[in-house]
């Protein structure tokens, strides 16, 4: 919480907001006094210690909601796929170096503030202490700042360098890219220089103005080192409804009275329950088909939704995966030999699916159709996880329709947050009233609720 609002009270001094050290203080202190999960408490403990007169207020309360309320994450989130992959190189490339000066400007670039803010002002209470450039430990606050100051300087050059020989791009994607990496490393090097940032009406929000939590961003606004703590929370929440599981069943056969039964038995000895029936434990549901988009514009979240499917797999008689971008392939038999990722780029490879192709959801039903025409029956959830972005190619509604009229039920989710379903390139209102149920799951937590009521 202290790192929160060290990172808050530099947003507002640079708003042009007078915050001492000791009202600073004071804000700490005053989080004794509340429960800062209470949003009205909070943000009142925070006006009241930051705000120095009234005429502010108005003011602060339109930074407090744009700091703590908006999850809007990454700069670059309007770029398209190609462009974010080449940023995540130039980060890669940056990581290389394996120290603490690499990781805060590459976390920096991302759009983790954390680290770099740390090494801002001059807030002695709560100064960091380092040893060594290698981990950060030992050199001073003006000694580390002095040390990624000079690390920027050569990051410039060659982020022109990199832009420069990313051949597959065009090239006025390439200046866009050349000018955003730029303009991001000199951005960090003028917070900790304390110069005030040219263009006060910038075009973005700064990095810290977007608070990240894991389980609120969008899978296909993450960084890379965000999409592995993703998966670590997968498994989680697969334990946690596995152990949901196993409170039920024990309550199922030992604690659940069959009242009727025990009724109905009673009957041939006079209406005395000599014999207490006992609730049977829920049988395994039925059998799940799921049919995952793997372009590159949902390409994590069906991995994800496979992987957390596959954690529960013993809930369900069996499942059965399918991948496609414009022809469907059945996956099933590679997640018996390999791990969750290694399954899905053998899959690729073995079906030479072409990552870069335009998504074609008729097409892909199609092929699903006639390549497996008996999979699905009355025992059978359809999953669909897409967005629904057709590329202007016919929606063939027709397919969607036959294989929704054989299955028990057909569950699309759409990793897209909900306001951008209809765009003019979409298809999702042509397949929705078809589909039993069309869910938002653009984030841990909505994919986290769909598993819960999918099983429990």
């Amino acid at each position: 919480m202290t790192n929160m609002l060290l990172q808050f009270v530099n947003y507002l001094r640079y708003e042009g907001f007078h915050v001492s050290t000791s009202a600073l203080h004071n804000t700490i202190s005053s989080l004794e006094w509340i429960n800062p999960l209470k949003k009205d408490q909070f943000y009142s403990a925070l006006e009241a210690c930051l705000v120095q007169n009234i005429g502010e207020r108005e003011k602060f309360a339109k930074h407090f909601k744009r700091f703590f309320e908006d999850k809007t994450p990454l700069e670059f989130e309007h770029e398209d796929t190609t462009f974010r992959m080449q940023v995540d190189e130039f980060v890669k490339e940056v990581r290389k170096e394996d120290d603490y000066v690499s990781k805060v400007i590459a976390d920096y670039i991302e759009g983790d503030v954390l680290g770099l803010m740390e090494n801002v002002g001059d807030a002695k209470p709560f100064r960091p202490v380092y040893n060594d450039v290698a981990s950060g430990i030992g050199m001073s606050k003006e000694e580390v700042r002095k040390e990624i100051i000079k690390r920027i300087n050569l990051m410039v050059d060659a982020a022109e360098d990199f832009a420069a020989v990313s051949y597959h791009m065009p090239r006025e994607q390439r200046e866009t890219l050349s000018a955003f990496l730029k303009e991001h490393l000199k951005e960090a090097a003028n917070l900790l220089k304390q110069d005030p940032i040219s263009g006060h009406g910038r075009r973005h929000l700064l990095p810290w103005e977007r608070q990240r939590s894991i389980s609120t961003i969008s899978f296909d606004k993450m960084t890379l080192d965000e999409h592995e703590k993703v998966k670590g929370e997968v498994e989680k929440i697969a334990q946690k409804l596995k152990d949901a599981l196993s409170r039920q069943k024990k309550r199922a056969s030992r604690g659940h009275i069959d009242i009727k039964n025990t009724i109905r038995s009673s009957m041939k000895y006079g209406g005395i329950p000599f014999k207490v029936r006992m609730k049977s434990p829920s049988r395994k549901k039925g059998k799940i088909v799921a049919l995952c988009d793997i372009s590159m514009s949902v390409a994590f979240a069906a991995q994800f939704m496979l992987l957390l499917l596959y954690r529960l797999q013993n809930r369900f008689s069996k499942i059965r995966s399918f991948v496609f971008i414009r022809n469907t392939f059945e996956i099933s038999h590679f997640f018996t030999k390999y791990p969750l990722e290694v399954a899905l780029q053998k899959a690729v490879l073995k079906h030479n699916i072409g990552m870069g192709q335009l998504t074609n959801y008729g097409r892909a039903f199609k092929s699903f159709l006639g390549t497996y025409p008996n999979i699905i029956n009355k025992d059978t959830t359809l999953l669909i996880m897409g967005d629904g972005l057709n590329n202007h190619n016919d929606a063939k509604v027709e397919y969607l329709k036959e294989m929704a009229e054989k299955a028990a039920r057909t569950i699309w989710l759409n990793p897209e947050e909900q306001k951008y379903w209809y765009s003019p390139s979409s298809v999702v209102a042509d397949y929705e009233p078809i589909c039993t149920q069309m869910v938002e799951c653009a984030t841990i937590d909505q994919l986290s609720d769909f598993a819960k009521n999918l099983i429990l």
